[in-house]
């Protein structure tokens, strides 16, 4: 089980073991759709696509035998449908996913003339078909995907029947049929095992020669650099010592760098078909990947490859100089990346298979390793302070990786240049990049202080000690403190990502144990009070990046670039305050509340909060006494004694305040409220159980903020009381920053986790989980009655007894209800539990009988599905009233979109949570990567290590993620379910509002309804058949051509075409017969609407045309084919579009 399962929730985790079982009966479903003796029945496959697809994305363990026979059955389905391309893109990218992720596992053939014949019969003939450019373009792209993933697995003496087949193509090179031969060659030739024994060296001369035909043309370098390169990776016996001088210098050609006045380009380049450049599609620039792939692998003891490779970084690292930049800057920047990561991957694969004592390959030894790290070096130390971002995040990172190759090599070089990056005070650039690769290396300088004292001092050079690196990170920690700058966004960033580095490696901060410190000369309590100095100095300067929303909108955690620019100001305060000892955290605790309780810092609200978080997340007993409370204390205070609405919810409404003029909060007093409401907002999120002993005081919070005449404060209690609901309700790992493996070689450093090492025997390693007490629901459901099913009733009496006299004041009870019952549903997300589906002979079957399943929930079980139904019911009123009552005010008509969005569309709030996800430390971020060759301490892992809160984070989103696919497409691949009325309902409102005047709420609104048809394709047609009668009807307002336009023109329904009989005919005679609309923004968007159907047209299923004849509501096809013609003959109807 991979370890994203294996660490959710212990109630996920446990059903995620039947999902085996229902990958088969999925795979058995494809099976039983598919009829031999219809074709057109490929159609109805294509459901399961998506399904299979949700297996792949969580990781779920599935058996390689039904691994085997979907890549056969999708292979055979692929191949029968050579006239259907929409049916083989979406089979073929789905193959390509799944031969990808089992490569290595499978054992089957593959033939490679059944994918060349698809492809010439559809890109290489002039029979285009009526497909749209788009789709071809795509379908392209997905078969030479998936013949590149199918090589390894074409059967011997594929690679001779290939070469043979396309050699003729390059006998003459002034003909354009040579690059396609070219392009072939590259796409089908394949370097697998079973066809070793076609190549040889006679074969890499003609190849050779070959190339040497057609000079300066970089299209053709590029084929051929990337078939070469493939044959040194995988036949590692073949010499290549002569035919290194004429590689080298191929290479160096293909680098175009300016010599003396030259522009680096080739004086005479040959010019390649616009077609051919097309469908082999290559970038102009040079082949890096390909070069870098092809170095390291011929580098071997007692060969050249490295002196060669030595000439060629000579002469190339004079153009990675901050002053030498170019066009040029990006193909060096890649060739670098590419030749670390290649180095990586040959090593790690090498240290693998040296358990098997194969002498026979040639593996690289300490010598070839340091002198490669050493010519690397070259290229670093240029490029390092690069006014090119990419080219020095790329050094920093590169450094990164060889430091745990050759440490003696890479961290002396490291130190110099902190050094002197620190001496260069002016040069505020070059500080940041030296920080940042200190950073992405810090691990790696711990863990080499600890060979360099106990375990292998042989790895290191002369003048090297423990001492030294130790230093270094000292010196680190300390400038960091003066890197923290409110003036200068990139420089704290980096210093930010440095701590966090730095931390995260360590077991625990503590001045109690010297004899096990890492770093005894820094006395940590000292460090943190200044380190707190600093961040509360920051605070207070922060200015925001943007004036503060106070509309519908506005969140919390948007701020300032410490929060926009990327996630290093949490996660640096998580690790920090997660690692302290209990007294070094108290320490903190003290100083960070009275900061917030003294500071009112409304452009740092997302900042604040978050620090706040970070101490509730460490220890929620002791933050929430020095922090909760005293902040929810000073918001109750605050808001005694000022006026009320009376539209918080409270039992005992006083209907005579509901008539008296509004009152007002001054504005100071209001930015305290708000500022304070969402800080604590944010401080809350992980509270969980410890939050029940503060319950009165919450419920007494939430109900003054929604009963202030204060929009603003109302908006913040709609945060505070979201927050407090998922804190509640929600599944999210505790202790998440504590340090429970301890490294074998340190006591003093935590031992990070590959995922590929993972195996269930460890339970320890496993995540803690907050799962919700009954007391917890109870409370959650409290709330529930509160400000959901009260403000439910509150609104059905607004509407419906006319209680407000005072238009102005009904408009704000309206909004403060809506708001209550919207910040509910997003507290609660899914555990409030879905609509029951309707089957289609009118009974309510159980959805668990549905043919796959697939584990996830975001919390536990809040409310019943009766509440969601009778929340539907109501908002349909709440719709119609608005509509007819108040038609001409937005926010209220996007607090209800927002709400049918949160009750119809199931999961999708978990989904956008996990899209938007900021919080998590992006993990491809060498900083928080152990690589998985170690040279240090002698320890190699499958693949990466990381962090355990990293991975602790992966597996929450991975959670997130899984809920919000769960239930989604259940119904989309039984027929037996329908939509629920209350959907249909929420439907219909949806579809009027996608209509409306305005142009904000007709794109929430149709946003939200797309997500809706999404989920129940059976709602498609219903909704094609409204719009495209807006169309056809000459009186429809511009506003709902617009709408119906911008819905008809997305992907979802364009797709539904192609299956559905009458929505198809009606969106032909409704385009073509729209002429008469004199809106140039109408006719507009028509055209747009017609152009975009024909670039993504997907042809049309046969079984439409027979359905046509048999159809009782929808015109046969021969009456709409004369239909359409006739419309040629009538210049008032037909569209200019077509002519």
């Amino acid at each position: 089980m991979h370890l994203y399962n294996a660490w959710l929730p212990p109630p996920v985790a446990e059903e995620t073991k039947k999902e085996k079982e229902a990958f088969s009966r999925v795979l058995s479903s494809v099976k039983t759709s598919y009829r031999p003796d219809d074709p057109e029945s490929v159609y109805a496959t294509l459901k399961w696509i998506s399904v299979i697809e949700l297996f792949i994305k969580a990781k779920s363990e599935l058996s390689l035998e039904d691994v085997n026979a979907l890549v056969e059955t999708g292979l055979e389905l692929f191949h029968i449908s050579e006239h259907n391309l929409y049916a083989q893109v979406r089979w073929g990218n789905v193959l390509v996913r799944v031969l990808n992720k089992y490569r290595k596992k499978l054992s089957l053939k593959v033939q490679w003339r059944p994918l060349y014949e698809t492809l010439i019969h559809t890109h290489f003939t002039r029979n285009t078909g009526p497909e749209g450019w788009r789709l071809r373009q795509r379908h392209f792209e997905t078969v030479t995907s998936l013949v590149r993933s199918c090589r390894r697995f074409f059967p011997q003496g594929s690679a001779f029947e290939i070469w043979s087949e396309f050699i003729s193509l390059l006998e003459n090179p002034w003909h354009n049929s040579s690059f396609e031969g070219s392009g072939f060659m590259r796409l089908f030739l394949p370097t697998n095992p079973d066809n070793q024994e076609f190549f040889s060296e006679d074969w890499i001369k003609k190849c050779l020669d070959l190339w040497d035909t057609i000079p300066n043309c970089q299209f053709w370098n590029s084929q051929w650099t990337a078939v070469i390169a493939r044959v040194i990776k995988n036949y590692r016996l073949i010499n290549w010592e002569c035919f290194l001088p004429s590689l080298f210098s191929r290479f160096l050609n293909m680098f175009e760098v300016p010599v003396a006045n030259g522009s680096g380009s080739y004086p005479f380049s040959v010019d390649v078909p616009r077609n051919t450049r097309f469908l082999f599609s290559n970038r102009t620039v040079t082949p890096a990947k390909a070069i870098a792939k092809s170095i390291v692998y011929l580098i071997k003891p007692d060969t050249s490859a490295q002196e060669h490779f030595e000439k060629l970084v000579n002469l190339l690292e004079q153009y990675y100089h901050p002053s030498n930049g170019g066009r040029w800057t990006y193909s060096l920047e890649r060739f670098l990346l590419h030749l670390v990561i290649t180095f990586q991957k040959r090593l790690q694969h090498e240290q693998q298979k040296g358990e098997d004592n194969d002498q026979a390959k040639p593996y690289l030894g300490k010598s070839e390793r340091s002198s490669f790290v050493n010519a690397l070096l070259k290229l670093i130390d240029r490029g390092q302070y690069s006014k090119n971002e990419h080219l020095s995040e790329t050094v920093a990172a590169a450094t990164s990786i060889l430091s745990y190759v050759e440490p003696s090599l890479v961290l002396p070089f490291l130190e110099s240049r902190f050094h002197m990056a620190l001496e260069t005070t002016t040069a505020t650039h070059q500080l940041k990049t030296a920080v940042t690769s200190v950073a992405f290396a810090s691990r790696s300088i711990f863990l080499t202080s600890i060979s360099a004292s106990s375990l292998q001092p042989d790895n290191l050079g002369a003048g090297v000690n423990s001492e030294m690196f130790i230093n270094l990170l000292m010196v680190s920690l300390s400038n960091a403190l003066l890197g923290m700058d409110a003036n200068d966004p990139p420089k704290t960033s980096a210093t930010m990502q440095l701590i966090g580095s730095i931390f995260s490696s360590m077991a625990m901060l503590d001045d109690d144990v010297e004899e096990l410190s890492l770093m005894p000369m820094i006395r940590f309590s000292e460090w943190l009070d200044e380190f707190l100095c600093r961040l509360f100095s920051l605070l207070l300067h922060l200015e925001p990046g943007s004036v503060v929303n106070e509309g519908l909108h506005s969140s919390p955690t948007t701020g300032t670039f410490l929060v926009e620019d990327g996630p290093y100001y949490y996660c640096m305060l998580e690790i920090l305050l997660g690692r302290l000892s209990k007294s070094l955290y108290n320490q903190a605790l003290k100083k960070i509340s009275k900061f917030v309780r003294t500071n009112i810092l409304p452009g740092a609200v997302a900042e604040v909060g978050l620090l706040c978080c970070a101490c509730v997340h460490s220890n929620p007993q002791e933050a929430a006494v020095h922090l909760v409370e005293p902040i929810l204390s000073s918001v109750i205070s605050s808001l005694e004694g000022t006026p009320v609405t009376g539209y918080g919810g409270r039992d005992s409404l006083d209907v005579s305040v509901l008539t008296k003029a509004k009152a007002t909060l001054s504005p100071a007093l209001e930015t305290a409220i708000d500022y304070q409401l969402k800080v604590l907002s944010v401080a809350i999120s992980y509270g969980g159980h410890t939050l029940l002993r503060y319950k009165d005081q919450f419920k007494e919070a939430i109900f003054s903020a929604f009963d202030s005449p204060s929009w603003k404060v109302n908006g913040a209690g709609d945060h505070l009381l979201r927050s407090l609901l998922g804190s509640l309700v929600l599944y999210y790992p505790i202790d998440q920053y504590k340090c429970v493996l301890r490294h074998p070689a340190a006591f003093a450093l935590e031992d990070w986790i590959s995922t590929k090492d993972y195996t269930t025997d460890e339970p320890n390693m496993c995540p803690k989980w907050h799962v919700p007490s009954d007391d917890e629901v109870k409370f959650a459901e409290e709330l529930l009655n509160h400000h959901f099913q009260s403000a439910l009733d509150d609104f059905l009496r607004i509407s419906q007894t006319k209680m407000h006299s005072d238009l102005g004041n009904e408009k704000e009870h309206l909004k403060v209800t809506l708001l209550r019952i919207d910040s509910s549903l997003q507290g609660v997300l899914s555990c409030l539990p879905d609509f029951r589906p309707s089957s289609r002979n009118g009974t309510v079957e159980d959805p668990s009988h549905a043919s796959f399943l697939m584990a996830g929930a975001t919390g536990s079980r809040v409310g019943s599905t009766e509440l969601r139904e009778k929340a539907a019911e109501i908002i349909h009123a709440a719709c119609k009233y608005l509509l007819e009552e108040k038609s001409d005010d937005s926010i209220l008509l996007i607090l209800i979109i927002r709400i049918m969005d949160a009750l119809g569309n199931y999961g999708s709030l978990e989904y956008d949570e996990w899209s938007n996800h900021r919080q998590a430390w992006k993990l491809e971020s060498a900083a928080i990567i152990e690589p998985p060759m170690n040279f240090i301490v002698g320890s190699h892992s499958k693949g990466k290590r990381r962090p355990r809160w990293a991975l602790i984070d992966k597996a929450y989103m991975h959670n997130t993620w899984r809920s919000s696919q769960s239930s989604y497409h259940l119904f989309r691949t039984n027929g037996n379910f329908s939509a629920s009325d209350h959907m249909i309902l929420l439907m219909e409102d949806l579809l009027k509002l996608s209509l409306h005047s305005y142009e904000t709420v007709r794109a929430l609104a149709g946003k939200t309804l797309l997500k809706m048809m999404k989920r129940w394709p059976s709602l498609i047609s219903k909704c094609v058949l409204s719009l495209t009668q807006n169309l056809l009807n000459p009186s429809t307002p511009e506003y709902a051509v617009l709408g119906s336009c911008a819905l008809l023109s997305t992907q979802t329904v364009l797709k539904h075409l192609t299956m559905d009989q009458k929505a198809f005919s009606s969106f032909l005679l409704g385009i073509l017969s729209s002429s008469h609309h004199e809106s140039l923004k109408a006719q507009k968007a028509i055209n747009e609407l017609f152009v975009k159907y024909n670039i993504h047209f997907a042809g049309v299923s046969r079984n439409i045309f027979r359905a046509l004849d048999n159809h009782v509501d929808a015109p046969d096809f021969t009456d709409l084919v004369s239909q359409i013609s006739s419309m040629s003959f009538d210049s008032t109807s037909l569209h200019g579009g077509t002519i």
